[in-house]
């Protein structure tokens, strides 16, 4: 699975998911920080520290997590259909969303435990690359574990 964030003005983005084993989709992010768009503190917190039951372990088993949509617009109504009548957990989403909060903090402050020092790395990195991208430049990124686990 790639992981695409776009910027698509100076105060959004969007992102785009490409999968193997299921339909692509998309999203405009919620909320915006010009350092790191919080879908992306998501996605470090999930890859880097072995959440795959929160948005982007959803994804990659073949979920949408509540707020993704298919870019095949023949398949909205048959995904909000399907999220209907299977009720969507996301086991690991609240923590997930702490995750992706304590590693905003961390970036901001610089106060973290030695056990994230390499994950703030990652973000340092990544967040130089999403400053210096200009509107309607991205950032493609893999999950690193294989589609379809649950």
């Amino acid at each position: 699975m790639r992981v695409t964030f776009t910027k698509t003005n100076v105060r959004r983005y969007g992102v785009h998911v490409q999968r193997d084993a299921a339909p692509d989709l998309w999203l405009y992010g919620p909320g915006y920080d010009e350092r790191l768009p919080h879908d992306l503190l998501h996605f470090v917190a999930e890859a880097e520290l072995g959440l795959d039951g929160g948005v982007f372990g959803d994804v990659a088993a073949g979920g949408n997590a509540k707020i993704f949509q298919p870019v095949d617009k023949a398949l909205v109504a048959k995904l909000w259909r399907r999220n209907r009548i299977r009720k969507v957990v996301l086991p690991e989403g609240r923590r997930s969303e702490e995750l992706a909060a304590r590693l905003e903090h961390a970036y901001a402050t610089r106060e973290y435990p030695p056990e994230l020092e390499p994950v703030v790395a990652k973000l340092d990195e990544l967040a130089e690359r999403w400053q210096a991208l200009a509107p309607g430049e991205s950032i493609t990124l893999d999950w690193p574990r294989p589609e379809g686990r649950r």
